[in-house]
């Protein structure tokens, strides 16, 4: 089935001479894919960094909280 679906789309790319399929799949399928990867990628490390910031902060507003009154 596989064999069959490469050498259909193979015959596909060849009847549309005019058309540089790659062209079109990259201009249609993979510049859309790539910007959307970087903006998901780009986004979740602006999350992990502010979620590391937030953490550092808590913890050093605890560590602060600790030392001035919870003194054993």
């Amino acid at each position: 089935m596989k064999t069959e679906l490469i050498n259909e789309f193979y015959l596909m790319q060849r009847s549309r001479a005019s058309v540089d399929y790659n062209e079109m799949l990259d201009e249609r399928v993979y510049r859309p894919m790539k910007h959307a990867n970087w903006k998901m990628t780009t986004w979740i490390s602006e999350r992990g960094r502010m979620l590391m910031n937030l953490d550092v902060k808590l913890n050093s507003s605890l560590k602060h909280l600790r030392k001035k009154y919870l003194k054993f």
